[in-house]
């Protein structure tokens, strides 16, 4: 074999990060010899070519971060009643490699799947497609790879066996404030990413509880994560994983739960009026074909919270450092502010373009006139008192790029301008802290011309 890939991504990954190949050749002594590498989509299809020189030291080295994040986008989905897969946020990539050289520095050169000495398009792969997802890793995390080990739990498939696991693509507090009307949603990998028939992160029910302030269970539901509820791949919920192992996807890969109050609501079964706080469970598949209560892939506490002093309260989501949705309602003051920028020119009072035999005097006639008026409407919010784990979460809404507030059922996208914290100063003294930030609509008020 002339090409060896001796370096690749874990899958899945994270497409904002250093996704680093390493590549050798037995062939890097020939003339004008160029490693080439193909970004191939789920079906094969050559997104991207590159072509590189070998290194100093005779390797190819190819970061493909930088090129995933422009095929990659956002799912959205917090409106989602019981579940979605994933069509923009998460997708399978095939990175190939081959080589191209001639037989003389001035011939031509010739192209090579770099196996053996085939002639042809790259064609040394690993084992098994790269799913990218559209977030993140820190370079400071000491590694170049997502820590997907703390995110796909390999388990036993369709079995009685007993697991506890925080799966879920968030660094959200595991509970959380929630008040009616608002929609929420968890997301987390589902099934496996090589093939494997025996073991997989297999989400094949949601439980969700509902509870009254005395702690009595009130209200219960359960999901069936099949393609007939928005999810998969299971088309039946008795096929056992063995049975559809074969049949996952990209989108299947990645799972949207909706798990909010109106998202139940908006699924057809309201939350009972007394409810207090309620709890949801992603689980696997029993052998008998049934939901695990005991094989728990992420579980989350949702507790009724009301306005403050009459604040409406602002409804934020916006897309985490997974590339997924996370959610959080600003209820203290909020300030809104309308700034009006306008163009004018000075018209003269007498009307020198009369067509009339006399030229009449018109009190009504516009001196100064306005061609233009933009308005840009800004509002000021204040967070509840936050804990440090919960501070250090909603950071989170500051960096990203991607925000939208919640207006009754619709999700308008914002612009986060700013964000000042009464910060920790005095750790022994001082527990709690807000934030105060300014966000602007991006999409502005039309103004009258």
């Amino acid at each position: 074999m002339a090409i060896t890939i001796n370096q690749s991504p874990t899958t899945p990954n994270m497409a904002n990060a250093d996704l680093v190949y390493q590549v050798d050749s037995t062939k890097k002594t020939e003339p004008q010899f160029q490693y080439v590498c193909d970004i191939q989509n789920a079906s094969k299809t050559v997104l991207q070519r590159i072509k590189q020189q070998p290194n100093p030291s005779g390797y190819g080295v190819f970061n493909v971060g930088n090129i995933l994040t422009n095929y990659l986008s956002t799912d959205p989905v917090w409106k989602t009643g019981q579940f979605a897969t994933s069509s923009f946020v998460n997708k399978q990539f095939w990175v190939a490699f081959g080589e191209q050289y001639g037989t003389s520095p001035s011939s031509s050169v010739s192209l090579f799947t770099g196996i053996g000495t085939n002639l042809g398009a790259p064609g040394t792969t690993g084992s098994y497609a790269l799913t990218a997802t559209d977030g993140l890793v820190e370079i400071n995390s000491g590694k170049f790879n997502f820590a997907s080990a703390s995110y796909v739990y390999m388990e036993p498939a369709s079995q009685y066996n007993t697991f506890s696991h925080q799966a879920a693509l968030t660094n959200a507090p595991t509970t959380q404030k929630i008040q009616d009307g608002e929609y929420a949603t968890i997301s987390a990998y589902n099934g496996n990413f090589n093939g494997d028939t025996s073991n997989a992160q297999d989400i094949a029910y949601v439980i969700i509880n509902v509870y009254n302030s005395a702690g009595s269970n009130i209200q219960n539901y359960q999901y069936e994560n099949t393609t007939a509820n928005g999810g998969g791949p299971r088309d039946d919920i008795a096929d056992f994983w063995s049975a559809v192992a074969g049949d996952q996807t990209q989108s299947t890969n990645l799972l949207h739960v909706g798990v909010g109050p109106q998202n139940i609501d908006d699924n057809g079964t309201a939350l009972n009026a007394n409810w207090s706080y309620y709890t949801v469970k992603l689980v696997g598949q029993g052998d008998d074909s049934l939901e695990n209560d005991n094989g728990v892939y992420a579980q989350y506490t949702f507790q009724k919270d009301t306005a403050a002093c009459d604040y409406e309260g602002v409804r934020f989501a916006w897309k985490n450092e997974f590339g997924v949705w996370d959610y959080y309602t600003a209820k203290l003051a909020i300030d809104s502010s309308v700034q009006i920028e306008r163009n004018s020119y000075g018209a003269s009072f007498v009307n020198y373009s009369n067509s009339a035999g006399t030229l009449p005097y018109n009190i009504s006639r516009r001196g100064n006139t306005q061609i233009y008026n933009s308005l840009n409407q800004r509002k000021t919010v204040t967070t509840d008192y936050l804990n440090q784990a919960d501070a250090d979460w909603l950071r989170e809404l500051f960096y990203s790029t991607d925000v939208y507030v919640q207006e009754g059922t619709d999700f308008l996208p914002v612009v986060v301008n700013n964000a000042n914290v009464t910060e920790k100063t005095n750790p022994r003294s001082q527990k709690l802290f807000t934030y105060t930030f300014e966000f602007e609509y991006a999409n502005q008020l039309r103004p009258r011309v």
